[in-house]
């Protein structure tokens, strides 16, 4: 009899100390603050912070669910209890667990406690149903409790942290956790609401659950969403999802999703996606966007975008998907863009359409142009028109020659068939007799060139092909830097002929124009010694000294 009672009284003990351990688990002081976040995510948070333990089956919880809940040095059940009715899920403490149990969601009615009321009569005066009045019957409920049918076998305790663990759906009955209030539900829909400031206002403090087809807020407002207009003196702010229209003064702020026009005075911001329009006097910020979005200073998407973003500085979409932005400073787009246009540069990655911009273009496939003083891409199949263009699979070649006016020359092609840069760099060497302060010195003096040219090749068949371009070149004739006019200008024609894989040999007529303003004090004569014979010679009253000649190129490519 004695064991009897000493088991008795440690099994009491025990279950006593494991329902006082539940208590405590559920009334830990908690601050939690979460917008639109997962609920999965939600709950590893709670548990880690808090050091609860969530057991839940992956195939009956909603963990992608969106929640939004801000707590303050409130009891973790209060937290819970936010948490859970906006993601359908039941919850209760066991074996020192917490334990989630998907509930299904019931249409928008209000609930009482017991019994059904009769509905409030209409006025005479009112001839239409108004939010205030209601022609429904109010269904009245009594709070039930979502695991009252679990039996303790269908729930292991399982130490260590959060586990999945599967729920036996025959045992666990879950019924629908229902408020008292009369006159309210969560997401409950009304014709009208008008608010002086947040809370202050026709929905009073159950304004931020409720969506209103009509929303006026005189100064700033507060609500749970939009279907059909809302039009704020200075600040809308929306817990849940606009469709229809958003205008306000000075900004709207929305946590979900907004379909429809959004207009705000000085800013938009979206967590969730935009679709249609929307318009601020200085900038738009969303999660995601199909849509047109203008603003005076910048537009921010940071997850998928399409359509257009015009802005007076700057446009950066995330993960792009067919946008077409223009600013005055830069465009970005994290992923595929229509088409670029900027003050300043332009960055991208496959881009369908062009690049246009003073600065530079970055591109990954564009499949149309870029314009710009730098173009980078991995490949064009328009046309890169730069100064220089970078192109990863373009034509790219690095080549040695020589002609009559500089013995061995050195070029360097970027870009793409149809349009490349040249950078030419050239040189030969003179016995010569010059002055230098007075003295004449003798000897082997080197003349050397720098020059920028622009050339297209065209092809013949996959060994030939024929190169047309045209080159400038500044010479300096037996000194470091010639500071006088004397300019080579040259127009070749070169058949390109393969011999492995990545050589070749080239050769071909140049047309040769100098201009100089170099003067020879002993010939008394005006020109460039690089001239082999003049086809044709002109020196001007200015001291311009012209000659044309033909001559011949030939060397081999990288």
């Amino acid at each position: 009899m004695g064991n009897r009672n000493v088991r008795l009284f440690f099994t009491l003990a025990l279950l006593g100390s494991t329902l006082a351990l539940q208590a405590q688990q559920l009334t830990q002081l908690v601050t939690v603050k979460y917008s639109n976040e997962p609920l999965g995510d939600v709950l590893d948070d709670i548990s880690r912070n808090y050091d609860v333990k969530f057991s839940y089956s992956v195939d009956y919880i909603p963990l992608e669910s969106k929640v939004w809940v801000k707590v303050e040095d409130q009891h973790l059940s209060e937290a819970l209890d936010e948490i859970c009715e906006q993601a359908s899920v039941a919850y209760r403490s066991i074996g020192g667990q917490i334990v989630l149990k998907y509930q299904e969601k019931k249409k928008k009615t209000s609930y009482l406690a017991v019994g059904m009321l009769k509905p409030k009569p209409l006025p005479k005066s009112v001839p239409q149903t108004t939010p205030i009045y209601s022609e429904e019957p109010i269904v009245i409920r009594k709070k039930t409790d979502p695991f009252s049918p679990i039996q303790k076998t269908s729930i292991k305790s399982i130490p260590g942290g959060n586990k999945v663990i599967a729920l036996d759906a025959e045992i666990v009955q879950v019924s629908p956790m229902v408020t008292s209030d009369a006159s309210f539900t969560v997401g409950d829909n009304r014709l009208a609401q008008v608010s002086l400031l947040p809370f202050l206002g026709t929905n009073a403090g159950k304004s931020e659950y409720i969506t209103n087809n009509v929303s006026v807020n005189v100064f700033w407002g507060t609500n749970g969403g939009v279907d059909g207009v809302e039009v704020g003196g200075f600040v809308n702010t929306i817990v849940d999802d606009v469709n229809g229209v958003q205008v306000a003064g000075i900004g709207n702020t929305v946590k979900g999703d907004v379909t429809g026009t959004q207009v705000g005075g000085f800013f938009n911001t979206t967590g969730g996606r935009v679709q249609g329009l929307q318009a601020a006097g200085l900038f738009n910020v969303s999660s995601q966007a199909q849509a047109v979005q203008a603003s005076g200073l910048f537009n921010v998407t940071a997850k998928e975008t399409s359509g257009v973003q015009a802005s007076g500085l700057f446009n950066v979409a995330g993960k792009a998907e067919q946008v077409s932005q223009a600013s005055a400073l830069f465009n970005i787009a994290g992923g595929n863009a229509t088409a670029q246009f900027s003050g300043l540069f332009n960055v991208g990655r496959d881009i369908s359409w062009g690049q246009i911009s003073p600065l530079f273009n970055v591109g990954r496939k564009v499949k149309g142009f870029q314009i710009g003083l730098i173009n980078v891409a991995d490949s064009v199949g328009g046309l890169p028109i730069g100064i220089l263009n970078f192109i990863k699979h373009g034509y790219n070649k690095v080549e040695l020659s020589s002609s009559e006016s500089l013995f061995a020359n050195f070029g360097l092609k970027l870009g793409v068939k149809g349009f490349y840069n040249i950078i030419s760099l050239g040189a030969r060497w003179d016995d010569l007799e010059i002055q230098d302060g007075g003295e004449q010195i003798n000897g082997t003096f080197m003349t050397w060139g720098l020059g920028y040219g622009l050339g297209t090749a065209i092809t013949f068949s996959p060994r030939v092909l024929l190169n047309i371009e045209a080159i400038s070149m500044h010479i300096n004739e037996a000194e470091a830097w010639t500071k006088e006019l004397n300019q080579l200008n040259q127009v070749k024609l070169l058949l390109d002929v393969r011999m492995g894989r990545k050589s070749s040999v080239f050769f071909g007529p140049v047309g040769n124009l100098m201009l100089s303003k170099l003067y020879d004090a002993d010939t008394q004569k005006y020109g460039s010694l690089v001239t082999p014979y003049a086809m044709y010679e002109e020196t001007s009253a200015e001291g311009v000294n012209t000659k044309m000649w033909v001559g011949f190129t030939g060397g081999i490519r990288f």
